[in-house]
Order: C-alpha cells, then structure tokens, then sequence
C-alpha cells in the first residue's frame, strides 16, 4: 500500500529527476554536434551502468533474465532515444517536445484500460497541463518546419515511454540491480544501431570538450542518477502519476536556457507553468484522496 509518506518521498524523486533531465537538453544538444545520436545513447548508459554497478553490490543482488526488464530497456532506452533522435531530423524541436509529451496521457488511457478504471478529474488535470506544455514550447507561435514523418517517430518515442513506464513498474523492484539490468538491455539492443552510424560515418565522431562534458552529465546524471530516482518514484507513486512529472521537463529546460543562455521567457512561458501546475495538482490531489484513512 503507497503511504502519504511514500508519495512526498516519490515527490521529491521525480522533481529532482524532471530538473536533471531538462538540463540534460542543453547538453544533448551541444554533444550530438559532435557524437551521432544512437551512439551518444550507447556511451551515456555504458558510463551509467560503470558507475551504478559498483554501488550495486552493496544490494547483495544478482542479475538475472526478467522479461519485464528486457521489455522496459528496449521501451525506455533503445526506442526512446532512436525515435526521439531521429524524429528530430524530419521535425521540429518544437513540434517534437510537444508529441513526446503526450506520453502521460498515453499512459493515463494505457493504464486505465487495462484496469477498467476512468476518472474524470484525473483526465481533466492531465489535459490541463498537457495544454499548458503546448503554451510553453510554442511561445504562442506555431512551427511551419515540421513533417508527417518526423512527427510519427516523435509519437513513437511517447509509446516507447509508456511501454517503459508500465514494464518497469511490472518488476515491482527499484532497485539498482534492477535499474541495471534495464540499461543492460538497453545497451545490447543499441548497440547494433550505434555500430551502424560509426561503420557508415566515421569522419562524424569528434570527442570535443563540449562532447565529453556533455557525456559526462547525460551518463552521471540523466540516466544513473536520473533512471535510478525516475524508478524508485513510479514504484513509491505509481505509473499513471509519475508520468505526469515528463509535463515539467519543459519548464525545466527553459529556466536552464534563462541561467545559462540568458533567455528571457514571454506571458506564454508563464501562463504555461501555471497550468502545468494546476493539471498535476489536480492529478495528484485526486491521487491522495484514493489513500486510506
């Protein structure tokens, strides 16, 4: 049973988390300048597992073969990052931020479905932040530099969350073990792809200063840091509710480019937050009400 207090203790997990992976897009975008997309995803989880598994054996844990953490790293990291990445050659940033967000909604009605339960306020909080995530990333001005194509991998990086957030959330373990054997997986199903852009474009790899900092933060942080914490919280909160926390990524990424790239955010930005705000409070509200006395 998810306590109150094991829902704050989530709390703070996934906010730390949706701050680490909104930086991680400031980083991102300056290492696949240098390093091409799937192989940058390969060297950022092989630093993460180097650095979870020593903590690891702390845990007195072995690996072992769990369908449930196969399918959540081929969902999570493998398809995730190779329709997000490649998604954004054919679309914009813009346009693809907005589609991958829908992945709350889609793991709202994913779960829903499966245990026959809809609830309206739930669905109404969802909706509320996703149009304010709309208001954030369009600044009001909609983007003319997108496609069919870029837009259909972006949705499937959106399936591909769902798809890890309900598989992980299966293996009923937050465990570092576990968050191991996720990234492993992820590993061997990406490896193949990474080896196919270094063998056709060499010449495309540079290990700038700019690449390795930037590998550096998205292994350390974004993924063993940032997956470690994005499990604990969907076991301690729940799937549906934890997913609602990618709404804030963002927000969290426009204040990054306001301290780092002086970017001053418009009424839009603010609006924006505001409903964010509103639609996961309503979500989580409804959450606590379900809580035993």
């Amino acid at each position: 049973m998810k306590s109150a207090g094991s829902k704050v203790v989530a709390t703070i997990f996934l906010a730390t988390t949706a701050i680490m992976w909104g930086i991680s897009y400031l980083f991102t975008k300056v290492a696949v300048e240098n390093l091409p997309p799937m192989f940058l995803a390969l060297l950022r989880f092989l630093l993460a597992v180097s650095i979870l598994y020593p903590l690891s054996l702390k845990e007195r844990k072995r690996l072992k073969f769990r369908v449930s953490t196969m399918l959540a790293g081929s969902f999570g990291v493998t398809l995730y990052f190779f329709f997000e990445n490649y998604g954004l050659k054919y679309t914009s940033p813009s346009d693809a931020s907005i589609i991958v967000s829908a992945a709350p909604i889609l793991t709202l009605i994913f779960y829903d479905i499966l245990h026959k339960k809809f609830d309206f306020p739930e669905y109404l909080g969802t909706f509320i932040a996703f149009v304010g995530v709309v208001l954030i990333i369009y600044n009001g001005k909609f983007s003319e530099s997108s496609s069919l194509l870029g837009n259909f991998l972006a949705f499937g990086a959106a399936i591909s969350w769902t798809g890890y957030t309900y598989f992980f959330d299966r293996t009923r373990d937050a465990s570092l073990t576990a968050n191991i054997e996720v990234m492993l997986w992820g590993i061997a199903f990406t490896l193949p792809f990474a080896l196919f852009e270094v063998l056709s474009d060499p010449a495309g790899i540079h290990f700038s200063v700019s690449a390795i900092g930037g590998v550096l933060y998205l292994g350390i942080f974004a993924s063993a840091l940032g997956y470690f914490l994005w499990g604990k919280g969907i076991h301690l909160w729940g799937g549906k509710a934890a997913t609602l926390w990618v709404y804030t990524i963002p927000i969290f990424t426009i204040i990054g480019d306001i301290f780092v790239l002086h970017y001053r955010p418009g009424t839009f930005f603010i609006i924006g937050a505001l409903a964010v705000s509103t639609g996961m409070v309503t979500v989580i509200l409804r959450q606590l009400q379900r809580l035993p006395d």
